[in-house]
């Protein structure tokens, strides 16, 4: 039994501990207050960082992968905007589709207005990487929202919004951890009880030497044997319970046969 334990809390803190790594990266923003690109700067922002906020312009989508989309956001920092990639569910493009095309609107010359309409975001930040940050980069050129790639690459700053649920991702952390412990307290179980203890006692009396005594009385004289002291139980069973020396070593080494 305690072999088994150990087995099974050695897998499942190994299955943990690979969980955990997997999702390392989620587990700073998953637990953190979310920050508000659009009402706090962009000052605040950095990889791994959670992000809830309201986007009032997104253009078109620029590139689509591992079913994403993906826009391009504009973010202020005072009077200076800089563009930033954004990655959502593809299923979700519906709930971005008013402000998208009021944005492509305004862009291309159609109307005066933008922000008029709003999408709300919620995800994390991460690093953006160069197939992403070069496909963003040719849009932008293509479509003049930039003169230049010098100058869309200033304008870029080195991050990805990536659409995610904080709570599933918190869910999920919680969920591994629980593994681990559970891992973990079956390893000590296994590890820390001895392997010739009865939890649960099926008899409330036995018989030694054709003497009926009580589970209770003979207790004590278990809890040596658990000790593993048999030679003081021996002593008691021949000097309190008047068992032959040679009877009491053979009773208290078939001691399950008695005491279960």
């Amino acid at each position: 039994m305690n072999k088994t334990l150990k087995t099974v809390g050695i897998v499942l803190l190994l299955l943990g501990a690979l969980l955990l790594f997997a999702v390392r990266g989620y587990m700073i923003p998953a637990f953190g207050t979310p920050v508000d690109i659009m009402a706090e700067g962009m000052e605040k922002a950095q990889v791994n960082k959670a992000v809830e906020t309201e986007l009032d312009i997104v253009f078109e989508c620029f590139s689509r992968q591992d079913s994403r989309d993906y826009h391009v956001v504009f973010v202020w920092d005072g009077d200076m905007y800089y563009v930033i990639p954004m990655a959502i569910h593809s299923e979700n493009a519906g709930d971005f589709k008013k402000v998208v095309n009021e944005t492509m609107d305004f862009a291309y010359g159609y109307t005066q207005e933008w922000g008029t309409q709003t999408a709300h975001f919620e995800g994390i930040i991460k690093e953006l990487d160069d197939e992403t940050a070069q496909k963003m980069k040719d849009w932008a050129c293509e479509v003049g929202l930039f003169n230049t790639e010098a100058e869309a690459e200033e304008a870029m700053l080195p991050y990805l919004l990536y659409q995610t649920g904080l709570e599933n991702i918190q869910f999920g952390i919680s969920f591994v951890f629980l593994i681990v412990i559970i891992g973990l307290v079956l390893l000590c179980v296994g590890i820390f009880t001895p392997e010739n203890y009865n939890v649960v006692l099926k008899l409330k009396e036995t018989k030694i030497n054709g003497v009926t005594y009580s589970v209770i009385k003979l207790r004590p004289i278990n809890t040596l044997i658990i000790k593993g002291k048999k030679q003081q139980a021996r002593d008691i069973l021949t000097r309190d319970y008047h068992v032959d020396s040679g009877y009491a070593a053979f009773v208290v080494d078939n001691w399950n046969e008695y005491y279960y």
